[in-house]
């Protein structure tokens, strides 16, 4: 197990690295506000749609698409598992705080930080099997998770989940997947270097984040060392069980821990302010989520690959 422990922590080290300096820009004036959200843009209409359709620029097997089906439905059943646990557990009394907790605690950060894990540990067949869990973490955000921070009844957002750029890269790599198109180099290429920027821009992301939290309201908090023990070791220990119970091979399964183990999603703080929720405590969450995940993670995916080598 140690020999596996070694490779996975040494890239959560480097992703680390790359958070600390989006932090250290952050502290000294040289990232703000409006210059992340430009950058988050890139990432979300740019950036992870290229990664994700590159990824699916590979030979067709059969093999292959039963084991992308099997990752949804692993997705499916540890977010759904995720959501019941962290309902049945959290029990904050102040509802607004409560709600943010509940979700922060059931849905990972699966776009900026598992998706760069999952192609530095594994390549672009863990990009491949990482899309389906974003998929899946929008699937969820648009209907269960909206309805969870709404203060009022709203209707499933399905526009939200279609139309989505990574929902949107999912399809179009999945349809040249299965038809075998190969995209010229023309487009290809343009593609690969967008894809290139999928790890360094979210962590800088991430950084700036990390410097803006109130770590001393975070850590007075109990309820947030419950969720964040519910993302970081419950999580992916149901995500080892499923695993094994669905004899997942071993890069399915790794994608699957990876995400699973991922810091709570950055998306909490931003729906915690739409829907006029403790935007303060999804922040808490989130931060302290992404500095323990650097223990928690690289175990956690080392019992995975050793249990199912």
């Amino acid at each position: 197990m140690f020999d596996n422990i070694l490779p996975v922590a040494k890239q959560v080290f480097i992703l680390f690295t790359i958070i600390g300096v989006g932090f250290a820009f952050t502290k000294l004036k040289l990232l703000d506000k409006q210059k992340v959200s430009g950058l988050i843009d890139i990432v979300v209409y740019i950036v992870t749609p290229s990664n994700i359709i590159i990824s699916f620029q590979r030979d067709f097997k059969n093999e292959l698409l039963m084991q992308l089906g099997l990752s949804f439905v692993l997705a499916l059943l540890v977010f759904f598992l995720n959501f019941v646990i962290a309902r049945i557990f959290i029990k904050e009394k102040n509802p607004d705080k409560n709600c943010v907790l509940q979700f922060a605690a059931a849905l990972p950060n699966a776009g900026y930080m598992a998706l760069p894990l999952q192609k530095a540990v594994l390549g672009d067949i863990g990009v491949f099997y990482g899309a389906s869990y974003i998929a899946i973490f929008h699937c969820y955000v648009w209907t269960y998770g909206v309805k969870l921070l709404s203060k009022e009844k709203s209707k499933i957002n399905f526009k939200k989940i279609i139309f989505n750029p990574p929902i949107i890269g999912i399809f179009i790599g999945l349809i040249l997947f299965v038809t075998q198109v190969r995209l010229p180099e023309l487009i290809s290429s343009p593609l690969t270097y967008f894809s290139a920027l999928n790890t360094p821009l979210p962590m800088l992301i991430i950084g700036y984040y990390l410097a803006n939290t109130d770590l001393k309201a975070t850590f007075t908090n109990l309820w947030v060392y419950a969720g964040a023990f519910i993302k970081l070791m419950i999580s992916p220990t149901l995500a080892i069980i499923l695993c094994l119970l669905f004899r997942a091979e071993s890069d399915v399964t790794t994608a699957c821990v990876i995400a699973c183990s991922a810091p709570s999603a950055a998306l909490s703080g931003m729906l915690a302010m739409k829907f006029d929720r403790d935007t303060q405590v999804s922040v808490g969450m989130i931060s302290l989520t992404t500095i323990l995940c650097i223990i928690t993670m690289p175990i956690l995916v080392a019992l995975a690959r050793t249990l199912i080598p």
